[in-house]
């Protein structure tokens, strides 16, 4: 029986399953702004309640596809199921806001790193956008897990322009 066990340990260390693959979570931060997610624009852009007014917010480090490319429903709905009507917590970068204003920010729902889980799931590109460089090359490789494995909206075809800077 314990020869048994110890096989079996043996054996689902070296059979990992792709979840067990990828990189380890990104622990939730320490220091943020904490907001309400009033509504979701797209996948990669919400409007927030912040200190008693209403915020649009881009996600940091990803873009999504755009309302007339392909995918654009499936990565919205992504980031809706993750933010929704939830309470988020809003770590700055590196700037404050984008050229059209919106706040720019890492979000984390319920200890959730939310830029993270859309790159992994296939649903948002790596994004560089200097000098906001903090998780570039961690989205960079959880792109390329999400590319190989034929994640969320990789199939489309819709990030293979080539163009990661913007």
């Amino acid at each position: 029986m314990i020869l048994l066990l110890v096989l079996m340990m043996f054996l689902a260390l070296f059979t990992a399953t792709e979840e067990q693959a990828t990189l380890p979570p990104t622990p939730t931060p320490v220091v943020g702004e904490e907001a309400r997610v009033l509504r979701v624009i797209d996948g990669d852009t919400i409007e927030v309640s912040l200190n008693r007014r209403n915020r649009r917010v881009r996600y940091i480090g990803i873009n999504t596809p755009e309302r007339d490319e392909p995918c654009s429903n499936a990565a919205t709905a992504a980031n809706r199921r993750l933010v929704g009507g939830r309470d988020v917590t809003l770590v700055r970068g590196a700037e404050e806001t984008d050229r059209y204003g919106r706040l720019l920010r890492y979000i984390y729902a319920d200890g959730v790193f939310v830029n993270e889980v859309l790159v992994r799931d296939g649903f948002a590109e790596n994004f560089v956008w200097e000098p906001n460089t903090r998780f570039a090359d961690r989205f960079r490789a959880l792109e390329a897990e999400a590319r190989a494995a034929g994640r969320g909206c990789h199939p489309s075809g819709v990030f293979d322009d080539g163009n990661t800077e913007r």
